[in-house]
């Protein structure tokens, strides 16, 4: 997992890995099929690391305690650059991911969220947390920033009129909200699609 953190999914290969544990990669192949399988593991990992919040007794207690371990789940991810494609491109079998799941369950069925609803959401709420780490790996890796927000920005003050009058008007606004802002609206509106009811 260090490797990865130090270097991220796609600098990972078992040559590397079996480097790091001073042995050869025939040894690995005991455990492991492949490099897929062996990501799946380290995935399972991450997700084990995943500090779950428990609801207090207020009766919305749930819906902050979803969001704090939602959040959660994205920082662990974003721990380990690249790991979020993995997570994207698998179906989660293994007990981290179970625990995770687990959680997510018991805080929704506290909540009064009917069980073929919740189960969609945490179908949902993977995919959403392992995308949003994903676009922060991407993010980083590139030279984007201010430069890029102040570039968006000023393309979109001088979107055709005709053609995009509400991008133009409201460029700013697209713009402004940092990606914690983004990420705490895209929360509160899952959860309220999950309740079913506005919070």
């Amino acid at each position: 997992m260090r490797l990865i953190q130090q270097h991220g999914v796609d600098a990972v290969a078992l040559r590397q890995v079996a480097e790091q544990v001073e042995t050869g990669p025939a040894s690995l192949y005991a455990y492991f099929a492949g490099r897929d399988e062996l990501l799946e593991h380290v995935l399972d990992a991450a997700y084990a690391q995943v500090q779950l919040i428990d609801a207090d007794d207020d009766a919305d207690g749930w819906r902050a305690a979803l969001a704090a371990t939602i959040v959660n789940t994205i920082t662990t991810l974003e721990q380990y650059p690249g790991l979020g494609s993995v997570a994207l491109g698998t179906i989660p079998v293994l007990p981290g991911a179970l625990r995770l799941a687990e959680h997510e369950l018991a805080l929704m069925e506290a909540g009064g969220v009917p069980a073929g609803r919740a189960a969609l959401a945490v179908d949902l709420i993977a995919q959403f947390a392992a995308s949003s780490a994903l676009e922060r790996t991407v993010r980083s890796s590139g030279n984007r920033g201010e430069g890029e927000r102040a570039h968006v920005q000023t393309a979109y003050e001088h979107a055709d009129p005709e053609r995009f009058p509400r991008i133009r008007q409201h460029a700013a606004l697209l713009t402004t909200p940092n990606e914690q802002a983004r990420r705490d609206f895209a929360i509160r509106v899952l959860i309220d699609g999950i309740d079913g009811s506005p919070s």
